[in-house]
C-alpha cells in the first residue's frame, strides 16, 4: 500500500502538482517511511529544483516557482532527520553538496526575482523568503560538518541570508515571527537568527570571517547592521509569549558582529548596552513552568551578562558603564541569583561575568562622581525595600554584592563632604613652561581637550616641539569614530578627592618609607584599576614608569619633568610624585601629580598655604592613550582583530597640513 501510495505521490510530482509536495514531505517525515523511499522522495524534489525548471521559469514557461519554493521547505522538513543518522549521513551529504551549485541559483534567483520584487504578490515573495531561509537552515555545522565551507564560501549565500534578516526588520510581514495562512507550506521551520549565529560561530571558530558578504546588504554600513541586529533583539523580547531560543541567538549574533570595530562602535553608540540591560530585567521577571525553558532564561540572562562584560568597559568604559546603570542593571543583576543553579552544572564559567561586574568591574568605576551617584542611589533603594531579596549568606552571589556595597557606600561618605577648601590646579603642559595654577586659570586645548596652556605662546610651542600636535590628532581621530569620549570636570575634581583621601589614610606608610628616600622626591603609585585598589611606594628608581602601551612615550615625557620639578624644588619639605592609573576601558589613562608631602598629613589646611613658590612645585596632568587597544572579546580572535585594526589605525589617520591656528587653539 505504502509502495502504491508513494509511486502516485511521485508521479503527481513530475506532473507539477502542489499539493504533491506536501504529500511528499509527509510521506518522509512518516516514523515508518524507510530510508529508500526516503531517498527517493528527496530525488524527486531536487528533480524539481535543477536547471530546466529554472531555465522554463526564467523564460515564462512556468507562471510562479511554487512547487519549487515548496519542495526546499521540504527538503528543509526531513533531511535534518537522515542527516542526523550516522548511517545515511554521507550519502544524504553527497547528494546536498552534488546539486549544491543549482539550488545556489535557485536560491539566488529566488532572492533577487521574487524576495526583492515589490510588483510581485507578497504570498509569493513570503514563500520564496521562507524557502531560501528553511534550506540554509540545513546548512549549518551541525548539519552539514565538514561541507559547510562549500555552503559558505560560495559567492552571494552569505549576503544572501544576511539579506533576508534585514528584510524582517524593514517589512515585519517578512519576520518569522508572522503566522499567515494565506501562505502555502508549514509556518517557518527555522529562524534566520539561528542560521546566522551558526555561521558567525564557525566563522569566529576558523577565524575566516566573510565581512565582504556580511557587510554587502548594508552597503558596507555598520551602523546599519548595527540598527538591524538591536531591531531584531528588541522585537524578539516584545513577543508574548518570548521564544527564549530566539533571545539567546539575537544576542549571541550581536556578540558575534561587534568582532568587526565597525559594528560594534555603532551598537554601543545605539544603546546596546542599555537594550541589553533590559534583556537581562525582562529576563528575571519570567515565570516559565518547565526545566527546559528555566535553562532557556538562564542561559540568555548569562549570554546577556557576557555582552556587557565585553563592553562595558570598551573605548573609555564611562559612558556604558553610566548607561547600564541607569537602565537599572542592578536590581536585575540582584534577581539574578535563583536562575545560576540552572546553569551551574554545565559550565562553571557561564556566570563569571556576572561576578566580574560586580565584584570587580563596577567597584572600580565608584572614583568616578557620576557613576557613584547611580549606584549609590540605586543600592540604597534596594535597601529601602524590604520586599527585595537580598543574596543567600551562603549563596554564590553574597561575596560580590557584598564587595560592591560595601566600598560604594565607603565612597558615599566622600561625596557628601564639603569640597570648598578643595586645591585643585591645572598645569602648561608646555615643555619650556610647566607652572601650574588654580584651577580654571589657564586655557584648555579645543582639540584633545586634556591639556591646559598658560598663553598662547607655550600653546604653540607645544604644538610644533612638544609633540602635542600627533598626541591631539590621535585623541580627536578616536573621538570623531566614537570611541573616546572626555571625563567630566566634576568627574576629575573628585578624582582628585579620591586620591587625597587615600594618601591621608596611607600617610603613616608613605612617609616612612619617603623618609628613607628624603630629601629626593617620593614616589607613590595608586592602581584604580583593580579591586583592591594598589597602592605602592618607593623611589624613582624602584618605581619607574611601565609600559602601558604604545603612547608611552608622552607619559614618559611628563613624568620626567615632574621628576624635574621636584628635584629643582625651591621651597622646603619633601615632594610626592604621584601616579595613578584610572579605569577607563580599553583606553588607558593614568593621573600624574606631584604635590608637597605635607598635603597627605591629616589635618593639612590649604587655606594656610601663601607662598606663591609653591605653584612651581605642583603639576598635573591627565594622559589618556591615542591609539587603539584590545577588548576582552578581541583577544579571543587575535588574527582578525589585528587585522581589521590595521585598516581601522589607516581610517584614523588625520590628513592635511600642519594647522598651529585652527586646531591647537583654546577653549
Amino acid at each position: 500500500m505504502s509502495s502504491n501510495e508513494l509511486k502516485n505521490i511521485l508521479d503527481n510530482l513530475s506532473q507539477g502538482s502542489f499539493d504533491s509536495v506536501a504529500s511528499a514531505t509527509l510521506f518522509a517525515l512518516r516514523d515508518d517511511c524507510t530510508f529508500p523511499d526516503a531517498y527517493q522522495i528527496t530525488m524527486a524534489l531536487y528533480g524539481i529544483v535543477d536547471s530546466v525548471h529554472l531555465q522554463r521559469v526564467k523564460r515564462g514557461l512556468i507562471a510562479e516557482p511554487l512547487q519549487q519554493a515548496l519542495a526546499l521547505r521540504g527538503l528543509a522538513s526531513f533531511m535534518p532527520f537522515w542527516l542526523g543518522r550516522s548511517v545515511y549521513t554521507a550519502r544524504m551529504l553527497n547528494i546536498l553538496t552534488s546539486r549544491w551549485p543549482i539550488i545556489r541559483e535557485w536560491l539566488l534567483f529566488l532572492g533577487t526575482d521574487y524576495v526583492y520584487k515589490e510588483s510581485i504578490d507578497r504570498s509569493m515573495r513570503i514563500l520564496a523568503k521562507r524557502a531560501i531561509v528553511d534550506f540554509l537552515g540545513i546548512c549549518r555545522h551541525d548539519m552539514l560538518g565538514d561541507s559547510l565551507p562549500i555552503v559558505l564560501s560560495s559567492p552571494g549565500i552569505v549576503s544572501l541570508m544576511f539579506s533576508m534578516w534585514d528584510l524582517e526588520t524593514k517589512d515585519r510581514y517578512f519576520s518569522s515571527c508572522v503566522q499567515d495562512d494565506d501562505i502555502p507550506g508549514p509556518p517557518p521551520i527555522i529562524r534566520t537568527p539561528a542560521i546566522l549565529d551558526s555561521w558567525m560561530c564557525t566563522f569566529s571558530e576558523t577565524e575566516t570571517w566573510n565581512w565582504h558578504e556580511i557587510m554587502r546588504p548594508f552597503n558596507n554600513d555598520g551602523a546599519r547592521v548595527a540598527s538591524t541586529a538591536l531591531d531584531h533583539l528588541e522585537h524578539d523580547l516584545a513577543q508574548h509569549p518570548i521564544d527564549y531560543d530566539l533571545i539567546i541567538w539575537d544576542i549571541h549574533l550581536l556578540t558575534s558582529l561587534s568582532v568587526n570595530n565597525t559594528i560594534r562602535i555603532p551598537l554601543l553608540m545605539q544603546h546596546s548596552m542599555q537594550k541589553t540591560a533590559g534583556v537581562i530585567a525582562t529576563m528575571v521577571s519570567q515565570r516559565p513552568h518547565c526545566t527546559k525553558q528555566r535553562h532557556l532564561v538562564a542561559k540568555a540572562i548569562s549570554y546577556a551578562c557576557w555582552y556587557i562584560r565585553a563592553y562595558v568597559e570598551d573605548t573609555d568604559g564611562l559612558p556604558w558603564i553610566s548607561e547600564v546603570l541607569e537602565a537599572g542593571l542592578l536590581p536585575s543583576l540582584l534577581a539574578v541569583e535563583p536562575w545560576v543553579r540552572h546553569l551551574k552544572d554545565n559550565n562553571d564559567e557561564d556566570w563569571e561575568p556576572l561576578w566580574l561586574l560586580l565584584s570587580t568591574i563596577f567597584p572600580k568605576y565608584a572614583i568616578f562622581r557620576s557613576v557613584l551617584k547611580v549606584m549609590g542611589r540605586s543600592i540604597k533603594a534596594i535597601n529601602a525595600v524590604k520586599a527585595v531579596d537580598r543574596p543567600k549568606p551562603d549563596g554564590p552571589m553574597h561575596k560580590h554584592w557584598s564587595t560592591l556595597e560595601t566600598l560604594v557606600m565607603t565612597r558615599l561618605n566622600l561625596l557628601e563632604t564639603d569640597d570648598v577648601d578643595e586645591a585643585h590646579v591645572d598645569s602648561c603642559q608646555s615643555s619650556k613652561c610647566n607652572k601650574s595654577g588654580a584651577a580654571g586659570t589657564f586655557k584648555r586645548c579645543a582639540g584633545c581637550l586634556h591639556v591646559h596652556y598658560c598663553s598662547r605662546e607655550c600653546q604653540i610651542y607645544d604644538w610644533k616641539q612638544g609633540g602635542h600636535q600627533t598626541y591631539c590628532r590621535g585623541i580627536q581621530a578616536r573621538r570623531a569614530k566614537g570611541i573616546m569620549s572626555r571625563i567630566s570636570t566634576r568627574d576629575l575634581r573628585f578624582l582628585d578627592r579620591i586620591i587625597a583621601s587615600d594618601l591621608s589614610y596611607h600617610n603613616e606608610r608613605i612617609s616612612k618609607t619617603a623618609a628613607i628616600h628624603a630629601p629626593g622626591p617620593a614616589v607613590v603609585e595608586i592602581d584604580y584599576t583593580c579591586i583592591p585598589f594598589r597602592i605602592g611606594v618607593g623611589s624613582t628608581e624602584s618605581l619607574p614608569v611601565p609600559d602601558t602601551c604604545k603612547c608611552d612615550r608622552l607619559m614618559q615625557q611628563k613624568w620626567d619633568t615632574m621628576v624635574e620639578l621636584a628635584r629643582n624644588s625651591k621651597t622646603p619639605g619633601q615632594k610626592l610624585l604621584i601616579r595613578a592609573f584610572i579605569p577607563c576601558g580599553s583606553a588607558p589613562k593614568v593621573k600624574l601629580q606631584l604635590i608637597p608631602i605635607k598635603r597627605i598629613i591629616p589635618g593639612y589646611d590649604p587655606s594656610q598655604d601663601h607662598d606663591p613658590a609653591e605653584a612651581s612645585d605642583t603639576f598635573d596632568h591627565l594622559y589618556s592613550c591615542a591609539g587603539i587597544s584590545f577588548t576582552i572579546v578581541d583577544h579571543s580572535y587575535p588574527v582578525e582583530t589585528l587585522r581589521l585594526m590595521n585598516k581601522d589605525m589607516d581610517a584614523l589617520t588625520i590628513e592635511g597640513k600642519e594647522n598651529t591656528t585652527d586646531t591647537a587653539q583654546s577653549a
